[in-house]
């Protein structure tokens, strides 16, 4: 609190007037003046020092007549002081003057002029809850008498207000500030009300009006000479551009921006436009740039104690280092700066903003689950905030997450309304981003179970849109997206209907459920090869999905009205094989009484698709060559040739490749299958596929979407996906069916899966009164999983053993060969 000013000597004497009231030189204080308007705040400064020591030096007004009642008065010079002060941000020099100025008796006690500079110091350093409180007391006392110096307080109020994420009371502050100093005729403070009532319609999204605010702004503050102020203003209008997707003219007007600001020496606000300069160098690719920006800015945060500086600083750091594909990195940045964003407002925008960080992170990491939820705490803050831009985005980002489970409705819905939000307040760019989004749900959903020809012409448009929204913005790398999107559905909306057999209501198209881009990248290349004629060969492990790729390929190709025969090689007898295959005429063989056409006949116009062609005899594998080469074959007792139209597909699980080697399988008939060949990754190798299949399954079985907390424990859930999954997605269905009847008969489900002891895990949920337990296994999750229950365990080897289903020999190897200590204990 300040001391009393004191009341000895003249000031003691009623015929002379205070000290505080003395009348300034007029020529020193309009100097005084004049350098405060041209922003020089030092040269200002010591001109109103100098004006209020010339104004004690005088002899005092005792009798005769007194200086005009509108006479500017030591008082003021002490205000003007302080005001410099703050702009050359000299709090230490700030206080002295402040105690200096009680104890001579040079303002009154208390002084709301100086108080209110001693709020916009703490607003600066981030103290925005005690800003809000000092000036709400200060305008409650003094609503009625309107001084001069409540329009000062309705503004840094306002200002605290939009930091602390209450636009309502920042908007309603903002007006009457503006308000309050055209009528006193202060135009410099009019500016800086009307680029605040910019700043609340920008963070409603209403770009349009923020536009115009800050533009009167900025006339203002130009006509006015004011530099600093200027500055400021075109920092809001880049972020605008920024935000809208015009991101050249931003980068235009942040050069603009940083020229004012360093020619007034405004290292605050210069700190901010390096900030926005260095988000819009990384949306247009500069990486190394943008680096340099936010690295200085976070430097020169730390120096200015500028906190929320430094946590957007680390925000955008985060940004850079999530675009180079270091997640980790990304995620240390964006904790500190959440840590920093709480101590300023524990539910303002830099809260939000990093909880969207923090969701994009864990989902680039596979955990897509455990992304939504902090994604979902993001939207909730946004909605209250009123931050209808963020609102959009984090929707957006939410439908990829949804895109990446497998749920095609839930992304659908939720890339539908961010898209709406970001075309109504006209995020050119996000908006081409969401549209993509958009696009890419409809094919999953397509993919999944089918749908109507209008279906696809809407992926279409809806590509279509964010080509031509992402051209605009000249971001290279999305307008390749757009462009490779529209290709892939340019294809599939040129190729025929697809049907599996002649007949007009022929079967469903097969379900392929993905998520993975390992998935997405062979179903793309799938689709390429499906209007070809040539062979294809496809490979991967059992259960990975190789008959419904190779329905899909029949299904896109101009034989779908065709027969699609398929045919299990290893199935077939060796000595029956050729007749089977290719036919036989009647008396060919005894008990031949009469002819059969066979699997080669039945697939002329269509495809022929073997599986376990590494199964076939070697002996029949030049006639299959012969047939793929020139279409013909002989059947048993047939001495004619007979011609076919047919599209082989072939399929196996073997390394045909070391089968040539070892001369069980023909070389030239390997070459002739291998011209296209598609290769199917274990599900081990694209784990994101699982959870999303583990959904489909059980939604089969129940007829109904399904979640999967309804039938697993969370750490069920995680233990799944550390597990090698040798049967791949046989192996998800069969753990599915099981884990549907478990809860159907028991209420609770309990599920063993692994062909070895060491690779056992037991599933259960969908709540589990204890952990569940998971044999070691070689994957990459041992050590987690040991310390995991280690910890639940309280560190007892022998409960932690026999939570795992090991011996506490076993545990104790396990334990000695990852180098874990012996007296682990709870975390």
């Amino acid at each position: 609190m300040h001391q009393p000013p004191s009341r000895s000597g003249s000031l003691g004497s009623p015929s002379r007037e205070p000290m505080m009231d003395r009348p300034l030189a007029s020529e020193t204080w309009e100097q005084a003046l004049r350098a405060h308007r041209a922003e020089r705040w030092a040269e200002s400064f010591a001109l109103a020092e100098k004006a209020t020591a010339e104004a004690r030096a005088a002899a005092p007004a005792s009798s005769g007549p007194l200086a005009g009642a509108s006479s500017p008065r030591i008082r003021e010079a002490v205000a003007l002081a302080a005001r410099n002060l703050f702009h050359l941000d000299r709090r230490r020099d700030f206080r002295s003057l402040v105690d200096r100025a009680h104890g001579q008796g040079l303002v009154p006690d208390p002084a709301p002029e100086l108080e209110v500079v001693e709020l916009s110091f703490a607003c600066k350093r981030g103290e925005y809850a005690d800003v809000v409180r000092e000036a709400s007391a200060y305008i409650s006392a003094h609503r009625e008498e309107l001084r001069p110096v409540l329009a000062d307080y309705l503004l840094l109020r306002g200002l605290a207000h939009t930091r602390l994420g209450n636009p309502r009371q920042a908007l309603e502050d903002a007006e009457a500030a503006h308000a309050l100093f055209r009528l006193l005729e202060r135009d410099r403070e009019s500016g800086r009300a009307a680029n605040l009532m910019g700043l609340q319609h920008l963070r409603a999204a209403g770009f349009a009006e923020a536009e115009r605010w800050f533009r009167r702004a900025l006339d203002v503050h130009t006509r006015l000479g004011a530099a600093k102020n200027a500055g400021g203003n075109r920092l809001n209008l880049a972020i605008i551009l920024g935000k809208r997707g015009r991101f050249t003219e931003a980068a235009n007007e942040l050069t603009a921006a940083r020229q004012l600001l360093e020619e007034a020496g405004a290292h605050v606000s210069l700190c901010r436009a390096r900030l926005a300069q260095g988000q819009v160098r990384l949306v247009k690719g500069d990486v190394e740039s943008a680096t340099e920006s936010l690295q200085t800015a976070f430097k020169a945060a730390g120096e200015l104690k500028l906190v929320r500086e430094e946590a957007l600083a680390l925000e955008f750091l985060g940004d850079v280092a999530l675009a180079e594909g270091r997640v980790e990195h990304a995620r240390r940045y964006f904790s500190r700066a959440l840590s920093i964003g709480r101590t300023i407002a524990p539910e303002g925008d830099v809260v939000m903003e990093v909880l969207r960080r923090q969701g994009v992170c864990l989902a680039a990491q596979g955990r897509e689950i455990e992304a939504l939820p902090v994604l979902s705490r993001s939207l909730g803050l946004a909605r209250r905030l009123g931050e209808v831009f963020e609102e959009g985005v984090i929707l957006r980002i939410m439908a990829e997450t949804q895109l990446a489970l497998g749920d095609a409705d839930a992304a659908v819905a939720d890339a539908d309304r961010a898209a709406e939000i970001l075309d109504g307040i006209g995020a050119d760019y996000e908006l081409g981003v969401a549209r993509l989004v958009q696009a890419r749900a409809v094919l999953v959903r397509l993919d999944a179970r089918g749908g109507t020809p209008e279906a696809l012409e809407t992926a279409w448009h809806r590509a279509l849109s964010a080509l031509d929204l992402l051209l605009r913005t000249e971001i290279e790398e999305r307008i390749r997206d757009a462009r490779q999107l529209l290709a892939e559905i340019s294809r599939r909306r040129n190729a025929p209907p697809s049907v599996e057999s002649s007949s007009t209501a022929g079967p469903a198209q097969p379900v392929i459920v993905h998520a993975s881009p390992a998935m997405r990248d062979a179903l793309q290349l799938c689709d390429a090869f499906a209007d070809s004629d040539e062979p294809v060969l496809v490979t991967g492990p059992t259960g990975t999905g190789k008959e419904l790729i190779a329905r899909r390929l029949h299904e896109r190709s101009r034989r779908h009205a065709k027969p699609l025969v398929c045919v299990n090689v290893s199935a077939i007898p060796d000595g029956i094989f050729a007749r089977e295959f290719f036919g036989h005429v009647r008396g060919a063989y005894s008990g031949a009484d009469g002819g059969g056409s066979g699997l080669a006949a039945a697939a002329d116009g269509g495809t022929l698709f073997l599986d376990e062609i590494g199964d076939l005899p070697l002996e029949q594998q030049p006639q299959l060559l012969r047939l793929l080469q020139d279409g013909t074959f002989q059947s048993i007792g047939d001495p004619s040739e007979r011609r076919v139209d047919i599209r082989l597909v072939a399929a196996t699980n073997a390394d045909l490749q070391e089968m040539v080697a070892a001369g069980r399988f023909r070389a030239d008939l390997y070459y002739r299958l291998k011209i296209l060949e598609l290769r199917l990754l274990p599900l081990r190798d694209r784990i994101q596929d699982l959870q999303p299949l583990l959904r489909h399954f059980l939604g089969e079985a129940t007829g109904r979407p399904v979640r999967l907390s309804e039938y697993f424990s969370a750490s069920s859930l995680d233990l799944m996906e550390h597990y090698e999954w040798p049967g791949n997605a046989r192996e998800v269905a069969m753990v599915a069916r099981q884990a549907h009847v478990q809860l159907l008969s028991r209420g609770n489900v309990r599920v063993e899966v692994g062909a070895t002891p060491d690779s056992t895990l037991v599933l259960s949920g969908p709540r589990s009164e204890v952990p569940d337990q998971v044999r070691l296994s070689r994957g990459a999750g041992d050590r987690n999983t040991i310390l995991r229950v280690l910890a639940e365990a309280q560190g007892n080897r022998a409960e932690a053993a026999r939570l795992l289903g090991v011996s506490r020999s076993t545990l104790y190897r396990r334990l000695e060969k990852l180098g874990i200590g012996a007296k682990t204990s709870a975390c």
